[in-house]
């Protein structure tokens, strides 16, 4: 059992002698901070231990010496350890500073006989406005009595590197670094607001797109360099924990606005469309390096983002190389500020590497950036003395040209007037030509709706002139009686009184319906003659009624198996109105004729497939049906002729009243007809004509006419 034990007691006192053997870090110096990376011991933890299981001391033997004053462990996703011991001896009050100002979690813990005296906590997953001092940085209060030693371990966590100085020191020399920092800070970021201004200037100036990519790639490299951007942020939302992934964040902004500036700089897709093509890699990379910044997986996008910016830096070289080559001298001031902003980056892996001493005010990357922005501001304001050169350039070029194109334009001219002299005689003589075969086809519309009119006139005709005839025969015969009943030596006076009114009355029915031809006739003379633009009072309800039938007998005496009901709805209130009858005439019998024309070809239709069972029985049921109606309006009167025939398809329906428009077969119309009434309505009547129809089913034609004055 004593042999069991003995192991452990030698493992404690090697323990307590490593313990006691750490070499004290000393507060003694109240004027100057201290670093003390060199006094620390290390412990890489990727288990995430608690501050209890650190203290035991099979852990506290894997502590190992660090040799830097700066701790300098690249981007892990472990925790860190530093345990050191100070020993204070002064009165004053010492702080212990963290320097960076991208660390997610911080603990600084007091540990005394192995027991935890005091634990400070603060990182940027901690609102700001509980550090112990207000800066980007971490401080921590070493509250330990003058003459005492004190044990402390502090524990770090962060997705950013772990690269940051560890310093002591007392308020006023933190504060007077602070100042002395925020000093330079501050001009570094002047400088850069000034170039920022300065392109937004240049922008709005020229209208020119490659400044605002410029003021854009300034933006995320002055948040990517400077820690005075979250230092701003942490005053703006003290009650806020500042998240490290938004400084993450700037990198991929950088390699997007950097990638897409460098492509407009040097014309890359002009001078180098390979290298242009292959830059789109970069915006890719910037994209998911985006992207993987607001996952998990925040460790590999920084490491994607260090490996972008590397190959970023060698491919631009590459492009300004062969762009110079190619003679676009402006790459000369893009090699020249991209080599400044490659060796700041080379001197900040030096000084990471301890080759270079830690600057703590002095930051390579940003003294290079600074640098960068600067020449190429002058580089881009070059491109104004550029554009004016190209400018006046170009004015010459313009101005010569235009001399010679004055003197080309006055030979052209002379040629063109004899040409436009002949042309414009040809054009008169197509113009005649033109308007007399306009005529003569108004003229061939007026005698087709003639012939529909005679046509129809020829059968309403018919009936008065045999009632004249049979009347007349019927006469003859009374005529014949009554001169027998007259020489008869008894005359019935009552039989020669009923053949007298017989003859009178027979005598009457022939005046009227000699009376009704007569009016036939004078109609049809009137249509045929010229319109005159005289208006007369007409009863509507009967012009449109009689154009009605006769329109129909006209279709009739071509026709004979054309039938159709028509019905009629007159509003008996309308009072004659003052229009042109016989160019009234033409409107109705245009509009009727092409409403008989409808139901018939939707007849026919049905007809052509009667051997279709669906067909037939269509045909049976189908009655063809033009409704002619008025009515009387507050403003004038309503005409409206209905029909339930074929319809119009909705996609001809804005042509149908153009002139010489037509859906008529060759030879059954020269489409003038609609155009027609239209413009006697419209410009002679000062009325309206409108189509409502729906496919297949029929259309109505309304025209609408204002009250007589």
């Amino acid at each position: 059992m004593k042999f069991k034990i003995l192991p452990i007691l030698i493992i404690l006192f090697l323990s307590a002698q490593c313990l006691h053997s750490q070499i004290v870090a000393p507060l003694n110096d109240a004027n100057n901070l201290q670093p003390i990376g060199k006094f620390t011991y290390y412990l890489q933890d990727a288990k995430y231990l608690e501050i209890n299981e650190i203290l035991k001391a099979d852990i506290q033997s894997e502590f190992k010496p660090y040799s830097q004053n700066a701790p300098n462990f690249g981007a892990i996703s472990d925790a860190l350890w530093f345990r050191f011991d100070v020993a204070k001896e002064t009165e004053e009050q010492f702080y212990l500073q963290v320097g960076s100002a991208f660390i997610d979690s911080i603990a600084l813990y007091a540990v005394t006989d192995g027991k935890i005296k005091e634990v400070q906590i603060s990182g940027d997953n901690y609102v700001f406005s509980q550090r112990a001092i207000k800066v980007n940085t971490f401080h921590f209060p070493l509250n330990i009595p003058k003459g005492v030693n004190q044990t402390y371990f502090l524990r770090t966590k962060t997705m950013q590197p772990h690269f940051f100085p560890l310093r002591t020191g007392t308020l006023k020399a933190f504060m007077e670094d602070a100042h002395k920092l925020d000093f330079i800070q501050g001009i570094y970021l002047g400088i850069m607001l000034l170039i920022l201004f300065y392109n937004f200037f240049l922008y709005f100036s020229t209208n020119e797109k490659i400044y605002l990519l410029y003021s854009a790639y300034v933006v995320s490299i002055t948040w990517f360099m400077s820690a005075v951007f979250q230092y701003i942020f942490e005053y703006a939302w003290p009650n806020m924990p500042i998240i490290n992934k938004y400084a993450v964040a700037s990198s991929a902004f950088t390699i997007l606005t950097a990638t897409v500036f460098t492509r407009s700089f040097l014309h890359t897709q002009k001078f180098v469309p390979k290298l242009h093509k292959f830059s789109s890699v970069f915006i890719g990379l910037g994209i998911i390096d985006l992207i993987l910044v607001f996952s998990p997986f925040q460790i590999p996008a920084l490491m994607l983002a260090q490996v972008s910016i590397l190959s970023m830096a060698i491919y631009f070289l590459i492009s300004g190389l062969t762009v110079l080559r190619k003679g676009y001298k402006p790459a000369k001031f893009y090699l020249a500020a991209w080599s400044f902003l490659i060796i700041g980056f080379i001197a900040a892996i030096l000084e990471s590497a301890n080759i270079l001493p830690v600057m703590y005010y002095i930051n390579s990357m940003q003294i290079g950036s600074a640098f960068e922005v600067t020449l190429l501001s002058f580089a881009l304001a070059d491109r104004i003395n550029i554009y004016k050169k190209e400018r006046e350039e170009a004015q010459a070029a313009a101005l010569k040209l235009e001399k010679e194109q004055s003197e080309l334009i006055k030979k052209q001219n002379i040629n063109l007037e004899e040409k436009v002299t002949a042309r414009t005689a040809e054009l008169e003589k197509s113009l005649k030509e033109l308007t007399l075969t306009q005529n003569q086809l108004i003229q061939s519309e007026k005698l087709a709706s003639l012939g529909e009119l005679t046509a129809g006139i020829a059968h309403e005709i018919q009936n008065p002139l045999n009632f004249v005839n049979n009347f007349s025969e019927l006469s003859v015969d009374i005529t014949k009686d009554l001169n027998i009943e007259i020489n008869k030596p008894t005359i019935d006076k009552k039989y020669v009184g009923d053949l007298l009114s017989d003859l009178s009355s027979n005598q009457e029915k022939i005046g009227h319906h000699g009376k009704r031809a007569s009016s036939i006739v004078k109609g049809m003379l009137e249509h045929s003659r010229s319109s005159s633009s005289k208006k007369e009072l007409i009863d509507l309800n009967d012009l449109a009624e009689e154009y009605f039938r006769l329109s129909y007998h006209g279709l009739r005496s071509k026709d004979k198996y054309f039938n159709v009901t028509m019905e009629t709805h007159f509003d008996a209130n309308i009072k004659p109105i003052e229009i042109i009858p016989q160019e009234f005439g033409r409107v109705f019998l245009n509009l009727i004729n092409n409403a008989f024309y409808a139901v018939n070809e939707k007849k026919k239709g049905y007809k052509d497939f009667a051997g279709s069972e669906n067909a037939h029985e269509l045909l049976n049921k189908y009655e063809p049906i033009v409704k002619l109606s008025t009515k009387k309006l507050e403003n004038g009167v309503e005409i409206s002729i209905k029909d339930n025939g074929i319809g119009i398809p909705k996609s001809i329906r804005e042509k149908i009243f153009q002139p010489f428009y037509t859906t008529k077969p060759t030879g059954q119309g020269v489409g003038l007809g609609l155009s027609l009434a239209y413009d006697i309505i419209s410009k002679g009547h000062g009325g309206t004509l409108k189509v409502e129809s729906s496919e297949g089913e029929g259309s109505e034609f309304i025209i609408t006419l204002p009250n007589s004055k």
